[in-house]
């Protein structure tokens, strides 16, 4: 005789047991915000499941307890590939009605008034890279580039591919051959522009291309101006060079492979590819990076970037004086420090609930705590002769305020 369990109405066989595990993490170990939100994606899943927002086989596709083989028959997709169940994700979760929905789900699991996109961005990042975490979240052997997992899931709390035009937005995935759904962006499909946005997007941010917006990115040089991903994925899709990348991103990447270098093709102005040879075998690759990315991205505003950073270099490297390069350095530190303190205080009054926490992972804080605390030993150690340079003498008394010779009321 066989015994069969009922299953709760609403509830996945999945969310059934991460419950369990959320329990064994609330007595022994803290959850991660990655851990968090994983689990709150679930839960939403379900209530979606239960107020019949959501099919369950729909949900199982989100979920990935449909297999990447079946997604062809399942949606249509043209391959089983993660990309097309990121694509039918996003659609599911923030399309049209599908966003407040969703929402409004998260905000009942999380008793909380409101859910930023930022947030909803973060969450969607946990559940779409469900068919990657392993490969993605490993080291390329003979490569000194950490895993891209974390950098990726960064980029989805900076907002990752939620432009304008997709949460609460209508618009359907256009499920065929990248050849073609390319055509179709290039000749003005909004559907199409979206879809490969989406696609090429999540290439993009999990092999660490794309990644969140940081100040120290533009005074560095690794990117020409400062953008988050929704910024730079929205310009991309505005063009024809910036969906020629996103195809070539989503045609390069390989989801069984830690993050890897893509050759992208070069485009001219006149927007057709430069060709070296007389043949198509000929065509003159180029490695992608950050910068690169930004440059096909708003060419105007990385050329007006690129120069602003030369013309800070050169001020740099023109001859001076050591006391000038001293002088120099101070305006830095200062500079720095303002910039630190202004950053740290709106880090500490941020009205956003963790998680994420303002201040970032564990990791994120120790190395600031630890790069704060060696500039503080640093300015301790170092202290300058108070008398140094100045004429002692003594502090005025209390007669000398009877007639100082100066009228108080002029």
């Amino acid at each position: 005789m066989t015994t069969t369990f009922a299953q709760p109405s609403g509830t996945s066989f999945v969310t059934m047991v991460e419950n369990l595990v959320a329990g064994e993490h609330l007595e022994k170990n803290p959850w991660t915000p990655d851990a968090m939100w994983h689990n709150i994606a679930n839960q939403t899943i379900d209530a979606l499941v239960a107020r019949g927002e959501m099919r369950r086989e729909e949900a199982d596709i989100i979920t990935g307890l449909t297999p990447l083989d079946a997604l062809p028959a399942a949606i249509g997709c043209p391959e089983a590939s993660p990309i097309w169940r990121c694509v039918y994700t996003t659609y599911r979760l923030t399309a049209g009605s599908s966003f407040g929905n969703t929402k409004y789900e998260i905000r009942n699991i999380m008793a909380r008034r409101a859910v930023t996109t930022k947030q909803f961005s973060f969450m969607l990042g946990v559940l779409v890279d469900r068919d990657v975490r392993q490969s993605k979240n490993r080291r390329a052997p003979g490569v000194r580039k950490p895993p891209t997992l974390q950098t990726a899931r960064n980029a989805f709390g900076d907002g990752g591919f939620l432009t304008e035009d997709v949460p609460g937005k209508h618009w359907v995935p256009v499920y065929t051959p990248l050849a073609n759904l390319l055509e179709l962006a290039l000749g003005g499909d909004r559907n199409a522009r979206i879809t490969l946005m989406v696609g090429g997007g999540f290439a993009l941010m999990m092999d660490g291309y794309l990644t969140r917006d940081r100040e120290s990115k533009f005074f560095e040089g690794t990117a020409p101006f400062r953008g988050s991903p929704p910024v730079i994925l929205a310009d991309l899709a505005k063009h024809e060079n910036g969906l020629r990348l996103l195809a070539a991103a989503w045609q390069t990447w390989d989801p069984t492979e830690p993050a890897h270098e893509y050759d992208i093709p070069v485009i001219g102005q006149d927007g057709n590819v430069v060709i070296t040879g007389e043949t198509r075998e000929t065509r003159r690759p180029e490695r992608l990076t950050e910068h690169r990315l930004y440059e096909i991205a708003n060419p105007a505003k990385a050329m007006a970037g690129f120069l602003k950073q030369q013309e800070t270099r050169k001020a740099k490297n023109q001859a001076a004086t050591p006391e000038a390069r001293d002088r120099d350095n101070r305006d830095r530190l200062t500079t720095a420090l303002d910039i630190a303190q202004d950053a740290a205080t709106a880090l500490k009054s941020s009205p956003v609930s963790p998680p994420p926490h303002p201040f970032g992972s564990h990791e994120e804080w120790e190395k600031t705590k630890n790069t704060a605390g060696q500039v503080y030993d640093i300015i301790v150690k170092h202290e300058p002769d108070p008398s140094g340079g100045f004429i002692a003498s003594e502090a005025p008394g209390d007669e000398d305020d009877e007639d100082d010779g100066y009228d108080d009321n002029a």
